[in-house]
């Protein structure tokens, strides 16, 4: 905010021969107030200008050492009136744990909200002082660079919050604003605010609904040939938690591409080829999401992919290679959970044997 200068003087009233005596005051006056700095000017320019260079300004006018304290500071003159009002230190906030952006808001403090003034967002990191790792925010993309981007109220969302990106983890960063009048006049810095980023973050676990420690096995049970479908007693629950932008990812591959016997000289039930029911074969062999095994604390939601998303005797295929079994919905989440359970089917002419095995790699990973 710019003020002119003004002195408070306290008129002290006595008497003498019980007459009123004034004091002699010279300059603008009232009964309460003096200015005692003030300068009707004597020439000057309102703008004088070149191809590079435009100057507005008056002679004759006086400048005093500002007026301060620790809280207020007042800037008398020209130069000064014309400066616009320093903004109030912006917001910057974290309270989805970021780890790679911060929501930043600012406040116009009694500027013009469109045209006429301009404001530039300084950020500075691991900086509270504001003198290395400067940057500013720039306009449009939302990112820092190295000049400073003069936008107006409205450019820089109105007051809302938006989201400054490409942050690094576990930094703090610091950011003030500065407003400008017209082309050349910037007023002084806010005041500073602050928040941090966050490390990235990613826990995985697995167990089975009877076993928590590895190695895991589960049974199939006894398959009849040319019987029913049987499903595996036991289901696989796969539990991820992470800060990732874009959530986490599960998925599944498979060392035989089937349940394989040695004692029956090799012979394979086969996978089913890509999302199949298997009532539909007289024998194969994959893996179902099991909707009882889905969900998450927070964040998310966990959601199956096809082909692992079947109902009732639909399986997806098993092989060698890497297939999204379920995702936290291109969010982040905490304590996701996704379950499989395993299904199968002989035929008549699939040869006896009691140790029909698969060996299957579940791995989990965030989209950071």
């Amino acid at each position: 905010m710019s003020f002119k200068k003004l002195s408070i003087y306290i008129v002290i009233l006595f008497t003498i021969n019980y007459l009123l005596i004034k004091p002699a005051i010279a300059g603008p006056t009232s009964t309460t107030y003096e200015l005692k700095q003030y300068g009707f000017g004597s020439g000057g320019t309102l703008n004088s200008t070149s191809t590079t260079y435009r100057i507005q300004g008056i002679t004759g006018e006086i400048e005093t050492a500002s007026l301060s304290s620790t809280t207020y500071l007042l800037l008398p003159g020209l130069t000064y009136t014309l400066e616009p009002d320093t903004p109030p230190a912006p917001t910057i906030t974290n309270t989805a744990n970021y780890y790679n952006k911060l929501n930043l808001a600012i406040n116009n403090g009694g500027n013009p909200s469109t045209s006429g003034t301009t404001y530039a967002i300084q950020i500075a990191s691991n900086s509270a002082n504001m003198l290395q790792n400067i940057y500013y925010v720039q306009s449009g993309s939302d990112t820092l660079g190295t000049t400073p981007d003069w936008e107006t109220y409205t450019t820089w969302n109105s007051g809302s919050t938006f989201q400054i990106i490409g942050l690094y983890p576990g930094t703090t960063y610091y950011a003030r604003v500065a407003a400008r009048r017209g082309t050349f006049q910037q007023g002084r810095y806010s005041g500073i605010a602050s928040a941090a980023t966050v490390n990235p973050t990613f826990t995985f676990s697995l167990k089975t609904s009877s076993q928590t420690v590895p190695p895991f096995t589960v049974s199939m049970g006894t398959m009849n040939p040319g019987g029913a479908i049987i499903t595996s007693p036991d289901s696989v629950t796969a539990t991820i938690s992470t800060n990732a932008n874009s959530g986490g990812l599960v998925y599944l591959y498979d060392q035989n591409a089937g349940l394989k016997s040695t004692t029956a000289g090799n012979y394979k039930i086969g996978s089913v080829p890509g999302k199949t029911d298997l009532s539909s074969l007289t024998e194969g062999y994959g893996a179902q999401g099991a909707t009882a095994g889905l969900g998450q604390d927070s964040g998310g939601p966990m959601e199956f992919d096809s082909p692992y998303n079947g109902t009732s005797t639909t399986v997806g295929v098993l092989d060698t290679n890497e297939r999204q079994f379920a995702d936290s919905s291109s969010l982040p989440v905490s304590a996701g959970t996704a379950a499989f359970s395993l299904k199968a089917r002989a035929k008549t002419t699939t040869p006896a044997a009691g140790d029909y095995n698969d060996i299957i790699t579940v791995i989990a990973t965030g989209s950071f």
